[in-house]
């Protein structure tokens, strides 16, 4: 039991450090695609400024 409960220790250290990086690699992509803002035209950009 003891051995079973110290592989079950390391291998939850393992997937705690695997999650972290998964998570610190998702976060900036999914921020990007977040807060993206497109270009907008500069026809538009004119006719706000005219009014």
């Amino acid at each position: 039991m003891k051995a079973l409960m110290s592989v079950v220790r390391k291998a939850s250290t393992v997937l705690a450090a695997v999650a972290m990086v998964v998570a610190t690699t998702a976060v900036p992509s999914a921020c990007h695609y977040w807060f993206a803002q497109p270009v907008e035209p500069e026809e538009l950009r004119d006719l706000v400024n005219n009014k």
